[in-house]
């Protein structure tokens, strides 16, 4: 009684178009849509235009039978159809190659959105320039709209062909992933680059990392915690910025700006242009020296058309101590809508009572400005 259930429930998904069909494979899992295949005729090549697929080395008792596995499907894949995203996953040691031999085949993808993670305990595939790493050629990227790279362990190196740019790749997000000076001017219509611990070699110089690109318009960069960092952001579109971590200078060229946000220690130089389209800053800016009083009020300055600012209070505390530097300067916050106070880092009992002229000095130009304190961030 149950194998007819079985066969009726069955019998009422076979009369499905096969777009919906696809659709509800994508969600039980490859596996299980492979199994589909010994039900009918009707279902014996469905799985095979199934647009997502997602492979993960967790599933398999070693690296080899992962490897079969991945040439398996993609073996008898419909080509003829396109692949929307392709997620593979790496874990454990590879000693073999494996790695490089399955991202060889799935580089080589017309697939719109590309997700790699890589959390081996040791890379021992590539040598390049001193430090053990693991090659992804560009090359392999032409088609790609979307990538997104993992590293728990290790370098991944980003290996440039000047000769072959990806005009289709808009979105970049890598993670703990070695890049080349130059790199970013091989993806002339790159948007969105999400750069967390990643490092830059090149001119020489290890903790030097710039980042210019003339079309990109929302960048989020998070350091690897060097102390003498220096960072360089040009970017005449860019909208929205995160940055955040340990920085020794950062220099930042980008008139366009809506969105700024910044969160780590203060940086021994904080060099910017003026910000005309700025709507809204987020500065939580901590463990911040006295010597640094003239170069925070200056940054302040150049926020004269923000409508929402968040400031932590390490910088409250700051204006208290630098009353005369700002008695000098006119409150800059004409636009200003709602200020919010950070908590100090690692402190939330900690208080400090804002001065009447540093509240003079952040209020006066925006009266009708709500005052808020946040508890944690």
């Amino acid at each position: 009684m149950d194998c007819g259930r079985d066969r009726m429930r069955m019998d009422r998904l076979s009369v499905l178009p096969d777009d919906l069909i696809l659709k509800i494979l994508s969600f039980v899992g490859l596996k299980d849509a492979i199994r589909t295949s010994v039900l009918s005729s009707r279902w014996r090549f469905i799985w095979t235009s199934v647009p997502h697929l997602s492979f993960s080395s967790d599933d398999f008792s070693t690296m080899d039978k992962f490897s079969d596995s991945v040439t398996h499907v993609l073996s008898r894949r419909n080509n003829q159809l396109p692949l929307s995203s392709f997620s593979l996953c790496f874990r454990g040691k590879d000693d073999g190659g494996v790695a490089q031999t399955i991202m060889n085949r799935v580089f080589s993808l017309n697939v719109q959105q590309l997700n790699v993670t890589c959390l081996f305990g040791d890379f021992t595939s590539c040598v390049f320039d001193n430090y053990t790493g693991f090659p992804l050629s560009l090359s392999w990227y032409q088609n790609h709209k979307h990538i997104r790279v993992s590293i728990g362990s290790g370098y991944v190196y980003i290996i440039p062909t000047p000769t072959r740019p990806f005009s289709s790749l808009t979105t970049l997000n890598l993670y703990t992933v070695t890049l080349y000076d130059g790199f970013l001017s091989m993806c002339p219509n790159l948007k969105n680059l999400n750069l967390n611990r990643c490092n830059m070699l090149g001119s020489g110089v290890f903790k030097l990392f710039r980042i210019c690109h003339p079309g990109l318009s929302n960048l989020t960069f998070t350091s690897r915690n060097f102390t003498g960092l220096v960072v360089h952001v040009v970017t005449p579109q860019l909208k929205y910025l995160s940055i955040s971590e340990l920085f020794s200078k950062i220099q930042i060229s980008a008139p366009e700006l809506v969105s700024l946000r910044f969160k780590g220690r203060c940086p021994r130089m904080f060099v910017t242009s003026d910000f005309p389209a700025l709507e809204e800053a987020h500065l939580a800016i901590y463990f911040i020296s006295s010597l640094a009083a003239p170069r925070i009020i200056t940054l302040l300055q150049k926020f004269h058309n923000v409508k929402v600012l968040s400031l932590s209070m390490d910088i409250i505390e700051l204006l208290n101590s630098s009353v005369e530097l700002i008695s000098r300067q006119p409150s800059p916050f004409a636009n200003l809508k709602s200020l919010k106070i950070l908590p100090f880092w690692g402190s939330k009992s900690k208080k400090v009572i804002m001065s009447v002229e540093v509240k003079n000095y952040l209020l006066n130009s925006s009266p009708n400005a709500t005052l808020t304190e946040v508890l944690s961030e």
